[in-house]
């Protein structure tokens, strides 16, 4: 007895589709025989009114064109038949192959449980049992106290002997039920007499009808893909001649809807047409748009998106060289045609729902990454072009943007964030060997050259979004953490020297990715970068640096940095709200943290206060000065006040739009030292009233703050740094010590802005 056989499928497939082929060939039948009627009516009424040959010509004409239709009725009577008969043998052999399986598995259970009970009377009987196979019979002696048991083994071993001969006839009957049912679609014969060019539904392609019912029974073989392939090569081309011909368009639509989940027939058909044809299709359905057409407006941006979905499902089954041929042939397009660019973009622009596959992702960030470093500068065309006609059914203006395709290409390439590494870094160095040089060509051009402004593009949104995606957990120091610590090393770089960053040229959403991107590498920023950095002028010798966190378990791969370089990224983020408020989130968790670690011993002391005031400091100075540059470049009498010499504090403060960042932290560091310090001595919970700050909000508290934690460490017995000593009753050290943290402040916070007025100077 072969099992092996269950595992074949003779009921795979969906009888359902096969039914809807059905209504649609019998509803193509009645709409040829209406046609037919009318055609005879119109040449007999035309007969009537004509005299001599003319009229003669006219009536074989309509007879002729009307013949072929009622051929072509009679063919998709035919056609619907043969599927009708296939639809209901396919219903009447799963019923069957359901009961032969389930009288198999039923006949198991039973074999099974008879033999472990006739086993069982064996051993009880003193007879040496041998593990025998449920469908064999048992080489030990005969039991006859048992023989009732062996005689309901023999009868289930029987029945599931013929529940699979049973299964074996159906495996058989699906296989000439799928040949004859080819055989007899092949032998339709269908409108020998008709005439082309009369406007009517298209001849019935026996061929594709097969490939039809075969796909619908599951069993789609690869010829029976190429026939689909070469009708959608028609179906474009038609359309792409004559976008406005509905019914075309509406074919091709509802062809790729009904096909999109199915990736190898997606990418037959894709690959068939080719780049450069699906380039075509698109600018041609863009031109398709009229004002106040807007059924007509409905149906092409219908049309566009069910490309770009059947896109997306062909892309993920492409290799790497079929991904990059049809990315080539769709830029080849793009540098002759106009409006192509923005086909690209808009093929692109939507991630979410319709994603392009990684290689065909990689291939067109290739493609355009070589062309706008060749030209020196960003390739796309101006808003309103066809590909932001295809993306909304309203106005042309109300969708999502594609004319700038490098905004969406990018996007969709951070979702593939090992291959965006590789991408960025030329992914073949040695990522695990500590000090290589990646190569720092593309991060140059796409961070540090091109010009992302709101006025030009999406105002580093996109580009904000890739750097996110690239990122990796902060506590690592794997090959993939140094990696992303390099990207960041070239990126803030890069960035920082980008003419076109700055306040008010990121957009809301740049602004907030920016933020976003800091603070995924927040800790290691602080120790290389905000809290020391490589001096302005060095070149460093490696990409990325292992750092000791205070509060972070063992070592973290961070960017190497020069201060120089996270003050214009850093007042970029926090230029809108959105980026401020992710960075005052990064800098509230960063104080929590190495607070806790220092109270519990992991952290010295000293140290994280001298974090707390630079990140303080660095953070107010960035927000201060973001809103120094938007008066600077805007307010001539701002600017002459702002070119005068003056303190940290002074006009800055008040020109901030929000509350700093160095008071907020206070209130809320200055909480948990107390509950931290009380817990500590007491190990009982703290009273409300003393989890309130009684420090006043404002940069003004900052001395009071840091000589208050100095006092708390002191009394915890962990401060270690030289001049106040665990038992220490002097206040005058601790005054001291505090101005000093006090004085990190401040110059991180001058720092900051004379950085902001020093780029402003030289972009000026």
């Amino acid at each position: 007895m072969d099992l092996g056989v269950l595992e074949r499928l003779p009921e795979a497939g969906d009888v359902g589709a096969v039914d809807g082929l059905v209504a649609g060939y019998v509803a193509r039948a009645e709409r040829f025989t209406s046609r037919a009627v009318s055609v005879r009516a119109a040449g007999d009424a035309l007969v009537g009114a004509s005299v001599g040959s003319w009229a003669s010509a006219l009536g074989e004409r309509s007879v002729r064109v009307a013949s072929g239709m009622d051929d072509a009725a009679g063919g998709c009577r035919q056609v619907a038949q043969v599927l009708a008969g296939y639809a209901a043998a396919l219903r009447a052999l799963e019923r069957r192959v359901m009961v032969a399986r389930h009288e198999v598995a039923t006949a198991r259970i039973r074999a099974v449980a008879a033999r472990e009970r006739y086993a069982a009377a064996a051993l009880a009987g003193g007879v040496a049992v041998v593990p025998w196979s449920w469908m064999d019979a048992p080489t030990h002696a005969a039991v006859p106290e048992a023989a009732a048991e062996l005689r309901v083994w023999r009868d289930a071993v029987g029945q599931a002997t013929s529940g699979l001969r049973a299964f074996t006839v159906c495996c058989d009957e699906r296989e000439d039920l799928d040949r004859d049912t080819a055989t007899r679609l092949v032998g339709v014969d269908v409108m020998a007499a008709y005439a082309p060019g009369t406007g009517v539904d298209a001849v019935v392609d026996v061929p594709l009808v097969q490939a039809l019912a075969a796909a619908g029974a599951g069993t789609v073989t690869a010829e029976q893909r190429r026939v689909l392939a070469g009708w959608f090569v028609d179906a474009v081309e038609t359309v792409a001649d004559d976008p406005h011909d509905a019914a075309a368009a509406a074919l091709l639509t509802g062809f790729l809807e009904a096909w999109n989940d199915d990736a190898e027939a997606m990418s037959t058909v894709f690959a068939a047409v080719g780049g450069a044809g699906v380039a075509r299709l698109l600018v041609a359905l863009g031109h398709a748009r009229l004002v106040g057409a807007g059924q007509r407006n409905f149906a092409v941006v219908d049309s566009a998106a069910a490309v770009r979905s059947g896109l997306a499902t062909a892309s993920k089954a492409w290799t790497t060289a079929a991904a990059q041929a049809f990315a080539v042939e769709m830029v080849s397009v793009a540098k002759s045609t106009r409006g192509a660019l923005s086909v690209i973009g808009y093929l692109f622009a939507d991630p979410s729902g319709a994603r392009m596959g990684e290689s065909f992702t990689v291939a067109m960030a290739d493609q355009l990454d070589a062309v706008e470093r060749e030209l020196g500068g960003a390739w796309r065309e101006g808003p309103g072009s066809l590909g932001d006609g295809l993306a909304s059914h309203g106005n042309i203006t109300t969708g999502v943007p594609v004319h700038d395709p490098a905004v969406h290409v990018l996007a969709t390439l951070g979702t593939y964030p090992q291959a965006a590494r590789d991408w960025l870094t030329g992914g073949d160095q040695q990522r695990s060997t500590l000090g290589v040089m990646f190569g720092t060509t593309r991060v140059g051009h796409w961070f540090g050259e091109r010009d992302w402004s709101v006025s030009a593009s999406d105002g580093f949104s996109a580009l904000g979004a890739l750097w996110v995606d690239v990122q990796s957990p902060c506590a690592d120091v794997s090959a993939e953490a140094k990696q992303v610590a390099a990207i960041n090393t070239l990126v803030f770089q890069a960035l920082s020297q980008n003419p076109t960053l700055g306040p008010g040229h990121v957009s809301p959403a740049g602004a907030e990715n920016l933020a976003r991107a800091i603070s995924a590498q927040f800790p290691g920023i602080v120790e290389v970068g905000i809290a020391s950095s490589v001096p302005s002028g060095v070149v460093a010798k490696t990409l990325w640096e292992e750092v000791d966190v205070p509060y972070l378990d063992g070592d973290v791969a961070t960017a190497v940095l020069q201060h120089d370089w996270v003050g214009p990224v850093l007042r970029s983020a926090v230029s809108e709200s959105a980026g401020r408020e992710i960075i005052s989130d990064s800098v509230l968790s960063f104080q929590e943290q190495a607070l806790e670690a220092a109270h519990a011993g992991r952290a010295s002391p000293g140290t994280v206060l001298d974090r707390l005031a630079t990140v303080w400091g660095a953070v107010d100075g960035a927000t201060v000065s973001a809103a120094e540059v938007q008066r600077f470049e805007r307010d001539a009498e701002t600017r002459a006040r702002l070119d005068a010499a003056r303190n940290a504090i002074d006009a800055g403060v008040a020109l901030s739009p929000v509350r700093p960042m160095a008071s907020i932290g206070v209130d809320q560091a200055l909480n948990q030292l107390h509950q931290l310090t009380e817990a500590a001595l007491t190990n009982q919970p703290l009273p409300e009233s003393a989890t309130r700050s009684n420090i006043p909000a404002g940069v003004e508290s900052l001395d009071d703050f840091f000589e208050q934690s100095i006092h708390d460490f002191r009394q915890a017995g962990s401060w270690d740094k030289e001049g106040v000593h665990a038992g220490d009753t002097s206040s005058t050290d601790a005054h001291r010590i505090a101005r000093e943290y006090v004085h990190r402040y401040n110059l991180t916070v001058d720092a900051m802005r004379a950085n902001a007025m020093d780029h402003v100077r030289e972009q000026g």
